[in-house]
């Protein structure tokens, strides 16, 4: 009797996964990804959103456009990420020698998934200065 049980339980198991797997890659793994790219007179910026799920992950990168500066790349800057409704986030971040700063993809929580906005704002709080760079939708 456990025997037969054990294998109905499997084949439950089994069926259920191929039935259901199908609607998972159909709907709660289908990635969509939102882009945004925006310059000013000293930083390049691209910030990246994907959702997955009901995940959002996002990652940003920020180019310092003048000659290496070391106190970019020993004391913190901090930028602030703003859309028409809001604010997604801030984050202190250190430039490398190429004067770029790369973040890792991760996980945006508590954040609204902005494949409804054309533009972003990245406040750049820097060196006693604040420089704001317009980003604007890019379609991928």
């Amino acid at each position: 009797m456990k025997k037969a049980f054990i294998i109905f339980c499997l084949l439950f198991l089994f069926n259920s996964t191929v039935l259901v797997h199908g609607e998972i890659e159909n709907h709660i793994f289908q990635s969509k990804t939102v882009s945004f790219k925006g310059v000013d007179n000293n930083w390049e910026v691209s910030h990246k959103m994907t959702l997955v799920g009901t995940d959002i992950l996002f990652e940003t990168t920020i180019k310092y456009k003048g000659t290496y500066d070391k106190d970019l790349a020993k004391s913190p800057s901090r930028y602030l990420i703003k859309y028409s409704h809001g604010i997604i986030g801030s984050e202190a971040f250190l430039l490398n020698k190429s004067n770029e700063f790369h973040s890792k993809k991760r996980e945006c929580g508590g954040c609204e998934f902005l494949d409804k906005e054309n533009e972003v704002f990245y406040e750049i709080y820097w060196k006693d200065k604040i420089s704001t760079v317009i980003l604007k939708r890019v379609d991928q």
